[in-house]
């Protein structure tokens, strides 16, 4: 409110200002006129007198110009007063605490802009935060889906193997120095390396197993598709595992098992037989690729 009593006493000042500037110029345009009409009068005088006309104009004038000197006493009386007024309304504390109030306004004013566009910049972060957050969750709910997913395939093959796997208890290895009787098993067929031809006498069983010579030494194998094929839903089978097992003496011999990658499903059925005959038993696992040599009896094996 201070300013605008401010403005306002700084307009009727200007406007004053400008009344006794027009009026002043009027008084020295008719003082002029003046003079130059009593030159001229004067010079007319001096030829005849002047007229009542030109009289009466004269004290009209001599009147204007007392009315104008007169209020230019006015005018510069109420100037003075208005001087006097603002030098005791607005002392230099006023208009220093004005100043600073213009200066705190405009101080205010850019900090509101300066707040706009900084909320105009905060709203621009929070549409990419937005769109960052969305973007984030659809990733999180496609991991989300993944580990689900992960987790079930888990279950399944978890499942496979158990169905596909089978418990075995792994049994305990002892010595023996019982002669080593070799077997094969391969390709599901069960051949022996010797078979029985009196008390006590064994020759090389050359229908099931052959012999043959290498680098290394006589090596033996089975003859493909030879001996007895062994699968677990024939009952005859078992009687012919039997009586191939008669031909030895548990308290002698040892079973040596050959047994090929094809075979270790037929190899259950042979283990409980020679188990339930009393046979120890020695496993080893072989492929065709591999020798199984001939030579002198080393020392005690290790059997099951």
């Amino acid at each position: 409110m201070s300013r605008v009593r401010r403005d306002n006493n700084g307009s009727s000042l200007e406007l004053l200002l400008d009344t006794i500037c027009n009026t002043f110029g009027g008084v020295l345009f008719i003082s002029i006129l003046v003079v130059i009409l009593i030159n001229m009068s004067s010079d007319s005088a001096r030829s005849r007198p002047p007229d009542e006309i030109a009289q009466t104009e004269l004290m009209e004038m001599q009147l204007e110009l007392q009315k104008s000197q007169d209020r230019i006493q006015k005018l510069q009386h109420v100037i003075e007063q208005q001087q006097s007024i603002e030098k005791q309304f607005v002392d230099p504390d006023t208009k220093n605490l004005i100043r600073n109030w213009t200066q705190l306004n405009a101080e205010v004013t850019r900090l509101a802009e300066s707040k706009e566009q900084t909320l105009s910049n905060i709203s621009e972060d929070q549409v990419l935060i937005n769109r960052v957050a969305a973007e984030s969750k659809q990733s999180a709910d496609a991991l989300a889906s993944a580990k689900e997913k992960y987790s079930s395939l888990q279950s399944k093959l978890r499942l496979e193997v158990e169905s596909r796997s089978q418990t075995a208890k792994l049994p305990k290895l002892r010595k023996t120095d019982k002669n080593e009787m070799v077997f094969f098993l391969h390709k599901q067929y069960f051949s022996s390396y010797a078979r029985k031809m009196g008390e006590g006498i064994y020759v090389p069983n050359t229908n099931e197993v052959v012999e043959k010579t290498g680098l290394q030494g006589d090596y033996i194998e089975p003859v493909p598709s030879a001996g007895i094929k062994i699968s677990s839903d024939d009952n005859s089978v078992q009687e012919a595992l039997e009586k191939r097992l008669s031909d030895f003496n548990p308290d002698q011999h040892y079973i040596a098992v050959f047994v090929s990658p094809d075979s270790f499903e037929q190899f259950a059925v042979l283990k409980n037989l020679m188990v339930k005959k009393g046979f120890e038993y020695r496993l080893e696992p072989y492929t065709s690729d591999q020798k199984v040599y001939i030579g002198p009896a080393q020392n005690a094996k290790n059997v099951q």
